[in-house]
């Protein structure tokens, strides 16, 4: 398509971008590089502590009575690669490749998100073209490692009400509320004693996993809760138990998609019967999640009688019941849309030697919910003499049912494209939700270009979205 106003400089300041290492912890360079832009132009600009960078710009002519408009997006990308040997993301730019519409970079990624809005961003920064309200451009550093910047910026000094955040990944989408969330960490101790009896070890894998947000609706076993299952069905037919380890999961932000346990049974006997026994269970688990997990695979083994140490039967139960007890996936669904309102995602369990130690991902849109589940989690930790502790919170955007920048934003995408955007709320954190916590008064929406397999080699963007965007972005400023 032909945009209103040349998107020609926003591929030329992407790929400068591109050239400047700029992974999360390591944002110095591409944070001075914006410095030096805004001061180039003459523009107002502040690089605080954290190396978060504001730039202004005065409203041009004819627009100095509109409101003010907040760009925002974030500096850091996912830098992974490939061959680590070949490439050294924190001292080499990106080997760029244009290819049928897409661009993409060889063997890393590409750091679409969120290098798209600092382009956007700075080509509307440098045209002298583009009629718009005073404008506030904020770059964050390390959202994706914890929205540190965003956490920590101070905008006692920012006027704009406004605040289009660019850092969504699928055209036609308009973003309006994003997730809360806190990590909960739990930790329980036990007795370990000696034994002398047949020790079994037990995998289980075949789950498809996925993320915590975007995909714990989608009613995926948990592998760290079907692990606790099938050892509590073991457990409930007589069998006697002692945990000598167990683990599920490495990211609390991710549905575990396998898990494996090693322990003591008093009273086996047969070993073969037990392990057809054991295996006979999976049939089970295949008929309960019919249509959710077809690749369920218990794979199991049983050692001669050998003398070693686990937990007691006491607290091996304990455990195993802590896990059942505590909640698992959705929790509740938005009453203003059909989205995940709240969850829990028990992403990372080891128990070993020292003791056993959960993770678990906590995500609401609204705040009260949240210490709702927070409190809940740490009660049932509690009943079984466990300590909880809390980390890595980030705050809602909640939802709100009147916004005339919305409804503004809804009506320009009609009248470009004859036909209404998707407005939609997403069960993950943005940025937006320190945003909107520190200027209670701010409306907020996230778009953005489509951008594929973000976060991997593979992630492209679609060069005909990127300029698609851009004249919608040009739209949303130059109306009146």
């Amino acid at each position: 398509m032909k945009t209103r106003y040349s998107s020609e400089s926003v591929m030329r300041y992407f790929k400068e971008l591109c050239a400047i290492p700029h992974g999360s912890y390591h944002v110095d360079a591409i944070s001075d590089y914006l410095v030096d832009f805004a001061k180039k132009h003459n523009l107002s600009v502040h690089q605080d502590e954290l190396k978060n960078v504001i730039i202004k710009k005065d409203a041009t002519s004819g627009y100095e009575n509109e409101p003010g408009i907040i760009l925002q997006g974030h500096m850091d990308m996912v830098a992974v690669c490939d061959d680590p040997a070949k490439k050294d993301m924190e001292k080499e730019g990106l080997d760029l490749v244009e290819e049928e519409g897409y661009l993409y970079a060889k063997g890393t990624s590409l750091g679409g998100d969120d290098g798209i809005a600092i382009a956007y961003a700075l080509a509307i920064l440098e045209s002298n073209e583009i009629p718009h309200p005073a404008l506030e451009v904020i770059i964050t550093v390390n959202e994706e490692v914890g929205m540190d910047g965003a956490k920590g910026i101070d905008l006692s000094d920012i006027r704009g009400r406004r605040l289009l955040n660019i850092d969504s990944e699928e055209e036609g989408i308009l973003t309006v509320s994003c997730a809360g969330g806190v990590r909960v960490h739990t930790s329980l101790e036990g007795l370990i004693e000696p034994f002398t009896a047949p020790v079994v070890f037990l995998s289980l894998d075949g789950l498809k996993g996925g993320h915590s947000g975007s995909e714990i609706h989608k009613g995926r076993a948990n592998g760290a809760h079907l692990l606790a299952d099938i050892l509590l069905h073991i457990l409930d037919d007589g069998y006697d138990l002692r945990l000598i380890s167990m683990s599920a999961g490495e990211k609390d932000n991710a549905i575990p998609n396998s898990g494996s346990a090693e322990f003591a049974v008093t009273n086996l006997g047969d070993p073969e019967e037990f392990i057809s026994y054991v295996e006979s269970y999976n049939d089970e688990l295949l008929k309960k999640y019919e249509g959710i997990e077809d690749e369920i695979r218990i794979t199991i083994g049983v050692s001669l009688p050998e003398e070693g140490s686990g937990y007691s039967a006491d607290d091996t139960e304990d455990f195993l019941e802590f896990i059942e007890d505590e909640p698992d996936g959705v929790i509740a669904i938005c009453a203003d849309m059909d989205l995940v309102e709240t969850s829990l995602n028990l992403g990372i369990m080891k128990l070993d030697a020292e003791g056993f130690f959960c993770v678990f991902a906590l995500r609401s849109s609204v705040a009260s919910k949240l210490e709702e589940l927070k409190e809940r989690v740490a009660k049932i930790a509690d009943n079984y003499d466990g300590e909880s502790e809390f980390h890595g919170d980030y705050p809602a955007w909640e939802y709100k049912k009147e916004s005339p920048f919305r409804e503004k934003m809804v009506e320009i995408y009609r009248g470009l494209y004859g036909e209404d955007p998707k407005v939609e709320g997403i069960h993950a954190g943005l940025e937006c939700g320190f945003f909107v916590n520190k200027i209670p008064d701010l409306e907020a929406v996230s778009i953005g270009p489509n951008i594929l397999d973000i976060h991997t080699t593979k992630e492209k963007l679609d060069l005909q979205s990127t300029d698609r965007v851009w004249d919608y972005i040009c739209a949303v400023l130059s109306e009146k």
